[in-house]
């Protein structure tokens, strides 16, 4: 049975790969602080410490730890995780990136992703980058603070949103076989416009925002993979089962 460590295991990626690989793999979660559970591994992305310790006995790397406000902590974190993974004799590392990240420029959480994709790929680790549309969590969580406006306008930005659930089990499987360097995308199964995500929202959580939709500016970065089978639940199911319910990106 492959010995598997996951990065940001706390997050909400990390919640929904856990019990994904209970059985099928002896499974370790990094923190950066002491904890009991008898899983889990004290270990710093930041300046290394314990890392070795926790990459003892370790075949497999999940890395789904990031920090979005600090796009270049990713790289940095990346960079000693990678120092560790090669002398520990990693066999695998599987990074989980996000659709189109290198195409948006404007972005530094997207630049950054695409930085590490890179430095992974030249790292001599055998590896898979992964890449995921957003999840519906994160969607639902940024139209949350859009909507406190009375009036908001949107312009027709397709997203393919996807259920964490579902991307969890096809991530877990990379995770479970040999390095590919590169995997197929992860999407959900509707490509949607922002302005009626925003609606569907509004209506789903009795939100009292009017969505206008408005002519985009330019042309958008396709964030989208309507060539590919979507995986998980619609966007309309996953409203339907969990609009109420706290979201976790909300802390």
């Amino acid at each position: 049975m492959n010995t598997i460590l996951v990065t940001g295991g706390s997050g909400v990626l990390g919640r929904a790969l856990l019990p994904t690989l209970e059985g099928r793999a002896d499974v370790r979660v990094l923190s950066r602080h002491a904890d009991p559970r008898p899983t889990y591994r004290q270990g710093d992305l930041s300046s290394g410490a314990g890392l070795a310790d926790a990459l003892r006995g370790v075949s497999t790397v999940i890395h789904a730890a990031s920090q979005p406000s600090r796009p270049q902590a990713d790289v940095d974190m990346t960079g000693v995780l990678l120092a560790a993974a090669r002398e520990a004799g990693v066999r695998h590392l599987v990074y989980v990136s996000i659709v189109g990240c290198d195409q948006v420029r404007a972005f530094p959480y997207y630049r950054a992703k695409t930085q590490v994709e890179a430095l992974i790929a030249g790292s001599g680790v055998p590896c898979t980058v992964v890449r995921a549309t957003q999840f519906h969590e994160f969607v639902a969580f940024m139209l949350s603070r859009l909507t406190r406006a009375p009036l908001l306008p949107l312009p027709g930005l397709p997203l393919q949103p996807v259920d964490v659930y579902a991307a969890a089990q096809q991530i877990a499987q990379v995770a479970l076989g040999a390095p590919q360097g590169r995997a197929p995308d992860i999407v959900g199964p509707q490509v949607l416009p922002l302005p009626e995500l925003a609606r569907t929202w509004a209506d789903a959580t009795g939100a009292r925002t009017r969505v206008l939709a408005v002519p985009a500016a330019r042309r958008f970065t396709p964030l989208t993979r309507s060539d590919l089978s979507g995986v998980g639940r619609t966007w309309a199911e996953w409203l339907a089962q969990e609009a109420t319910r706290p979201n976790p990106y909300a802390g």
